[in-house]
């Protein structure tokens, strides 16, 4: 088997691989069924794709039920993104997508200028990620159902 191009987008993004839909994108497609093929597979290399997207901290890991989170994060994106693209709604899928997100812990801040943006509260790695997830779906014009 070939060596899968899973390649990891960062978190914060830049001019040639910006956040926002191409993390999401990425994220989603770290499962490939079809070529038997998960980066998520365990906690060390699930680890290891979230520090090359600069998710997780280089000192940080997944316990175990946060890795399993991790693939019920990754999966209800994946059937969000699989309605959407059929062209129907699955009230079931945006419903897991709702409550793996809830981890996020997010809050409303305002700008010395006075622009609203999402932020994290949380301190541990795991909430942080999902809140950088949920930030980027949030603000992104590319995510299924948005504009």
């Amino acid at each position: 088997m070939a060596d899968p191009d899973f390649s990891a987008v960062s978190a914060g993004g830049s001019a040639a691989a910006p956040g926002g839909p191409r993390l999401i994108q990425s994220l989603a497609s770290t499962l490939r069924p079809d070529q038997d093929a998960d980066l998520l597979r365990n906690r060390e290399q699930a680890a290891a794709w979230l520090r090359k997207a600069e998710l997780l901290p280089a000192d940080a890991g997944l316990s175990n039920s946060e890795h399993a989170a991790l693939l019920r994060l990754r999966d209800s994106i994946r059937d969000v993104i699989a309605a959407r693209a059929a062209g129907r709604a699955d009230a079931d899928a945006d419903a897991r997508l709702t409550k793996a997100l809830a981890d996020g812990r997010l809050v409303l801040t305002v700008t010395q200028g006075g622009t609203p943006r999402l932020a994290s509260a949380a301190r541990a790695s795991y909430p942080n990620l999902v809140a950088a997830v949920a930030i980027a779906i949030a603000e992104s014009d590319g995510w299924p159902g948005a504009g």
